[in-house]
């Protein structure tokens, strides 16, 4: 076991102009929350959807969006990224483990600043009480499992699991999304924020991600 767990080469498969398109898509991110504060009222009529959703469900559906509301706890994100860390390091490498981690937990944590400089007021929930959390724009919930699915994707690369497990988790960032509107804790323009930031927060980190090991890579040899 202990040979598995090599250095290897730490540069994560990425797109052309990776940190470009995820600056592109950072301020993409939150032009689309100031639009969805400035025009507020316009916002808060998107509420019917959660309206709908709620109207509509079913108790397995209540069941699956209480289990994924715990999908952005702290110790559920941190337990998710080191079993994530160590499955990468036994295949690939420790610092492609490492990278993993850090492009999907860094990706997340990033849009944080979105939301508090959008500052968007979070809807009162369908039980009358108001949600933990201060802001509304973006979702981290599904700004967390967008990134995941960046990461996720990068270090597959080349391997048949690839696009099967990208699917899986593109499918679970949507569930996760419908969980928030079915609990009436978002509006839907935060489930968009959350996709475009999860992708964009894990394409600035992986972007920088690879340069630093590049940079180290040269300064060694």
């Amino acid at each position: 076991m202990a040979k598995k767990f090599q250095m290897g080469t730490g540069v994560l498969s990425a797109p052309r102009g990776a940190f470009l398109w995820g600056l592109g898509g950072y301020i993409l991110t939150a032009v689309i929350g100031f639009i969805a504060v400035a025009n507020l009222e316009w916002t808060m009529s998107t509420y019917i959807v959660d309206e709908y959703f709620y109207a509509n469900t079913s108790p397995f559906q209540e069941w699956l969006a209480t289990i994924l509301e715990d999908i952005d706890r702290y110790d559920v994100v941190a337990v998710i990224l080191i079993v994530m860390g160590i499955l990468v390091s036994i295949w690939r490498g420790w610092l492609a483990g490492l990278g993993s981690m850090v492009v999907a937990g860094a990706g997340w944590l990033l849009i944080a600043g979105v939301k508090l400089v959008v500052a968007e007021p979070r809807p009162v929930a369908f039980d009358g009480s108001t949600y933990k959390e201060a802001l509304s724009y973006p979702s981290g919930h599904v700004t967390f499992v967008m990134a995941l699915t960046v990461a996720v994707c990068v270090v597959l690369a080349g391997s048949r699991w690839r696009w099967p497990v990208v699917i899986f988790l593109c499918l679970l960032t949507l569930a996760t999304g419908w969980s928030r509107l079915l609990l009436g804790v978002h509006y839907p323009m935060d489930i968009v924020g959350g996709i475009v930031g999860g992708l964009s927060g894990a394409f600035l980190v992986l972007g920088v991600w690879n340069w630093f090991i590049r940079l180290v890579t040269r300064k060694l040899h």
